[in-house]
């Protein structure tokens, strides 16, 4: 099904690193699409305050202002209460879990053939682990650090959700 070339560097490298942009892709796209543009507007804004709220109190703690103390302790109660609405918010978006992880099992699939241990048909991946990617710098004394098949995804998947998060707004943060 697939060439046998796709199992060794550069190009490894590249199949993975497009395979984690695509389902990045779809997972930001699922996401975006199961999220009311309301709530997530509401979690947002819920976040501001909530930051808002941590910056006074810290400077409160650290200059020993006792007015700003005072307002602060004020506002405690609602910014636990905004804290549990948040979490709550954030737990209901575990449904679209499921999904998610059909998307990584039929594309695990697909590459290297097998399901957790049961090898269904050869691919150039389910032979045993090489490494697929190359890093420059390395731990201990290897100038080069290599990288197995999951790694290098799971490295490739972090930063592509990041990118598609931002890009599709689904990020809570910093603006």
């Amino acid at each position: 099904m697939l060439p046998e070339w796709l199992a060794f560097p550069p190009a490894s490298t590249v199949f993975i690193m497009l395979i984690s942009l695509l389902l990045a892709f779809l997972v930001s796209i699922i996401n975006r699409l199961f999220t009311p543009r309301e709530q997530f507007s509401q979690m947002q804004a819920w976040r501001k305050e909530i930051d808002a709220w941590m910056k006074d109190s810290i400077k409160a703690k650290r200059t020993n202002d006792q007015k700003l103390l005072a307002k602060v302790k004020k506002q405690e109660k609602r910014v636990k209460q905004l804290q549990m609405k948040m979490a709550s918010q954030s737990f209901r978006q575990m449904k679209l879990m499921p999904i998610n992880l059909l998307l990584f099992f039929l594309v695990w699939l697909l590459v290297t053939g097998r399901i957790l241990y049961w090898q269904l048909f050869e691919t150039p991946f389910s032979g045993p682990i090489q490494p697929v990617a190359y890093i420059p710098w390395g731990i201990f004394e290897t100038p080069i650090y290599s990288l197995d098949f999951f790694a290098w995804y799971i490295l490739c998947s972090f930063l592509f959700g990041t990118l598609f998060n931002r890009l599709f707004g689904l990020v809570m943060g910093g603006d």
